[in-house]
């Protein structure tokens, strides 16, 4: 009996071991089927944003852009980005994000509502982690182009701003400018 009960708790532990492989099989493929998001809309996923604007994470292109309403420049750029930021939005082939620069929450909100800023607006010191290669002179606004996993492709600052994110078409993956309709 002693025998018999030792072979039955051996089969039973045997059996519970032969089990677990297959439910970590059947494990893996969920895993799969929830792809990670790129580097850039990963970084951005859990910043504050001061308006309600949704970010777009399948975009090809992102225009990260570090600017404050207290700065003369970037007031004066403001509404050439948000009209070229409709733009975008009919392709969803690139984005705006804006880094704030302001001295709290409130200012960036109440600058994001007066300009019409339709792009995501990230919180005055909740853009650490954002993959931001700017090498210029720091010079408000500045702005880098950056593609999904935060390679960079372009920048510009100052009074360039503007012109620069008109250009946007120009730094979608060529497969991809002939979708892009000014």
């Amino acid at each position: 009996m002693k025998t018999a009960f030792t072979l039955l708790c051996a089969l039973t532990v045997w059996g519970a071991m032969s089990i677990q492989p297959s439910l970590a099989e059947d494990a893996a493929p969920q895993a799969a089927e929830t792809e990670p998001l790129p580097a850039v809309p990963a970084s951005l996923k859990d910043k504050t944003f001061v308006n309600n604007a949704k970010l777009n994470t399948k975009a090809k292109v992102y225009f990260i852009y570090k600017s404050r309403s207290t700065c003369g420049i970037c007031v004066a750029e403001c509404p050439a980005i948000v009209a070229t930021h409709k733009l975008m939005q009919k392709t969803k082939e690139a984005e705006i994000v804006m880094l704030n620069g302001d001295v709290d929450a409130k200012a960036a909100a109440k600058w994001a509502r007066k300009a019409k800023m339709k792009f995501p607006v990230v919180a005055p010191g909740d853009g650490a982690g954002v993959p931001f290669p700017y090498s210029g002179a720091n010079t408000l606004p500045f702005m880098v182009a950056v593609d999904a996993e935060g390679k960079k492709l372009g920048q510009a600052n100052g009074e360039d701003v503007a012109k620069f994110v008109a250009d946007w078409q120009k730094y979608l993956p060529d497969k991809d400018k002939k979708k892009g309709k000014k």
